[in-house]
C-alpha cells in the first residue's frame, strides 16, 4: 500500500494547526505535479458507507442524470455501485446490500385508520420523522403533513445550543390549534427535537447545559400546549448522548451512547387512565404498538413490540415527542449535563406521570451487540414497531461470513470497469465504529477485487471526527494499511472529513461540489 505515511504526515500538520477531521477539507494525492487516481468516464465507483441520508447528495452528483445543483463531468460509463440503496430515486443502481423497507408501519396504520398525521422537524432531521420513522419511504401517507424549521449554521452551534428547538416547539402548538380550529377528529403529531443529538456532540460543557435546558422548556411548551387542547403526549429518545460528557477514562465523549431512553406520558386532566409496565426487556419497538393501541388503533401484525400500556379508554388525539440524543445517565453533575441542567418539566414526568425507561442500543434496535444506537435506527425501529436488522449487523455478518467476492452487485462493477478499460475506486470511512460504515466494508471490495485477480484501486477516505477521535485519523491509517490485500496495489488518493463527503443539509455548492471536484478532478491540497 502506498501514500500512507505522506498522508499521515499531511494530516499531522493539519492537526498542528487546529484542523479536525470531521471539517477536513480535501487532500489529493498529486505525482509529478499532477493529480492520481481520479473518478473518470468508464471507471466503476464503488461508495461504502451506509445509511443514506448522508450519502444522497454526492450519489446525485455522480449518477443522477438529471442533477443540476453544480456542473459536473460527463461520465456516461461511470458504473456507480453503493453499499446500500440511499435512495429510491437509486433503485436502478446495483446495490450491493438491497434495502429492507418494513410493512405495516406505525405511519401506514394510521393512515389506513384515517388519522391525520403531522411530521415537525428541523432540517437536520427532517429525514428522521418522514423517511426513516415511515420504514425508508420517500412519500407520505395519505393525510400526512410535514412541517421542516431550518436548521441553524453549524458554525452558530456554540452560540445557539437551543438550535431550532423553540421554532419546532411553537409549530407543534401551532398545529395543535389548527387541528382543533380545521376539526379533526383524530390527530397524531410527531415532534423531533434536535438540539440532544447535535449539541451533544460538541467539546463544550456549557453548550449542553443549555442545550438541556433549552429541550425542556420545549418539551414544557409542547405539554402546555396539549393540556389546553386535549392532546396526551408520549415523550422518549432515539439514543443517549446528551447525558454523557465524560467517559470512564477523563476524556470528552462526543460519541453516541449505549444508554436506555426515557419514555414517559403527559396525560390531559380527564382523559382516561394509563400505566405503563416497565420492564428490562423494554426497547424503541415497544413505542408504537403501545401508542396505537392508546388511540384505539389496530396493531400491525408485522408489529413484534409490545404494548406496555394498561389502559381504561383511548385517546383520539396524541403527539410523540422525540428529545434527539437524551439517554437516561448518571446523576453526576461532573459526568452529565442532563443531570447539571434545570429541566422541570421532565423531572417532573419522571415523578409524577406514567415513566419506564427502553433499550435504545445493539441487538435491541437490530445493531450488533455493545454497538451505540443512532438516530437513523432509531426513529426506523420507533414507526416499524419492531427490530429491523440494520444494516451494519447484515453487513459485518457478511463480511465475516467470507466477503463479497461472490456479491452480484460487487462483480457487476468489476465487470463494468473491465469492459471499459476502466479503474476501480473504493470510497470509505476511516473508522472503525462509525454508524455511516467503517473501514472494513470499504477492504471488503479491496479483498473481493484482489479475489478477481484486479491488481489496483484507488481509496478514497471519508475522515469521521465523531464516532472516532476528532483529530484521530492519522492513528487509524495504521490500522487500515495493515488490512489491505497483500498483492494489490492499493494507493489512497483523496483524504477529506465528512462534512463535505457526507453533507445532508443541501450545501451543494458549499460542501457537495467542494467533495466532487476532490475526487474527478484532484482540487484540494496535495499530499
Amino acid at each position: 500500500m502506498q501514500t500512507t505515511a505522506s498522508l499521515q504526515q499531511a494530516l499531522r500538520e493539519c492537526y498542528s494547526r487546529g484542523e479536525m477531521d470531521y471539517w477536513m477539507t480535501p487532500l489529493t494525492r498529486v505525482v509529478d505535479g499532477k493529480p492520481v487516481g481520479r473518478i473518470k468516464n468508464g471507471d466503476s465507483l464503488f461508495f461504502c458507507c451506509r445509511r443514506g441520508d448522508r450519502e444522497r447528495q454526492l450519489t446525485e452528483a455522480f449518477a443522477d442524470p438529471l442533477f443540476d445543483q453544480f456542473e459536473t463531468e460527463p461520465m456516461p460509463d461511470l458504473s456507480v455501485v453503493p453499499l446500500v440503496q440511499y435512495h429510491e430515486k437509486f433503485a436502478e443502481l446495483p446495490t450491493i446490500f438491497p434495502t429492507l423497507r418494513p410493512e405495516g408501519t406505525m405511519g401506514e396504520a394510521l393512515s389506513q385508520a384515517g388519522v391525520a398525521q403531522t411530521r415537525i422537524a428541523e432540517s437536520e432531521k427532517a429525514a428522521h420523522v418522514t423517511f426513516f420513522f415511515n420504514g425508508r419511504r420517500v412519500a407520505p401517507y395519505a393525510n400526512e403533513e410535514w412541517i421542516t424549521v431550518p436548521s441553524p449554521h453549524s458554525s452558530e452551534f456554540v452560540s445557539k445550543p437551543a438550535t431550532s428547538t423553540v421554532e419546532v416547539a411553537l409549530e407543534a402548538e401551532r398545529s395543535m390549534a389548527a387541528a382543533n380550529a380545521s376539526g379533526y377528529s383524530r390527530h397524531f403529531i410527531l415532534v423531533n427535537l434536535a438540539a440532544g443529538d447535535i449539541i451533544g456532540h460538541l467539546d463544550d460543557w456549557n453548550a449542553n447545559v443549555l442545550c438541556a435546558e433549552a429541550v425542556d422548556q420545549a418539551l414544557s411548551t409542547i405539554c402546555l400546549a396539549a393540556a389546553q387542547h386535549g392532546y396526551a403526549v408520549a415523550v422518549t429518545a432515539d439514543h443517549g448522548l446528551l447525558e454523557r460528557f465524560v467517559n470512564e477514562d477523563g476524556s470528552h465523549n462526543l460519541s453516541h451512547t449505549c444508554s436506555r431512553v426515557p419514555f414517559g406520558l403527559v396525560l390531559p386532566t380527564g382523559g382516561p387512565s394509563v400505566q405503563l409496565r416497565a420492564a428490562e426487556d423494554a426497547t424503541l419497538a415497544d413505542v408504537a404498538p403501545t401508542l396505537l393501541s392508546m388511540m384505539g388503533v389496530p396493531v400491525p401484525e408485522e408489529m413484534t413490540g409490545k404494548c406496555r400500556a394498561v389502559h381504561e379508554g383511548t385517546y383520539d388525539r396524541l403527539v410523540l415527542v422525540i428529545l434527539d440524543g437524551w439517554g437516561v445517565g448518571m446523576d453526576d453533575s461532573t459526568i452529565n449535563p442532563i443531570a447539571v441542567a434545570n429541566t422541570p418539566c421532565m423531572s417532573r414526568m419522571r415523578k409524577e406521570c406514567p415513566y419506564m425507561t427502553l433499550a435504545a442500543a445493539g441487538m435491541a434496535v437490530g445493531l450488533p451487540k455493545g454497538r451505540s444506537g443512532n438516530s437513523e435506527t432509531g426513529h426506523l425501529t420507533l414507526g416499524a414497531g419492531r427490530v429491523v436488522p440494520q444494516d451494519e449487523l447484515r453487513i459485518s455478518q457478511a463480511v465475516g461470513a467470507g466477503g463479497l467476492k461472490e456479491n452480484e452487485a460487487v462483480n457487476y462493477g468489476f465487470e463494468a470497469a473491465r469492459s471499459h478499460g476502466g479503474d476501480i475506486h473504493v470510497i470509505a470511512m476511516l473508522s472503525e465504529r462509525s454508524s455511516h460504515g467503517n473501514m472494513d466494508e470499504g477492504i471488503a471490495v479491496l479483498r473481493a477485487a484482489a479475489g478477481k485477480g484486479i491488481g489496483r484501486a484507488w481509496l478514497h477516505l471519508i475522515l469521521d471526527g465523531r464516532s472516532s477521535p476528532p483529530q484521530g485519523a492519522a492513528d487509524l491509517l495504521e490500522i487500515l494499511e495493515a488490512k489491505i490485500p497483500s498483492g494489490m496495489n492499493v494507493e489512497v488518493v483523496t483524504a477529506m472529513g465528512r462534512a463535505y463527503a457526507l453533507d445532508r443539509s443541501g450545501s451543494y455548492q458549499e460542501k457537495t461540489e467542494v467533495a466532487y471536484r476532490a475526487l474527478v478532478m484532484g482540487e484540494g491540497r496535495d499530499f
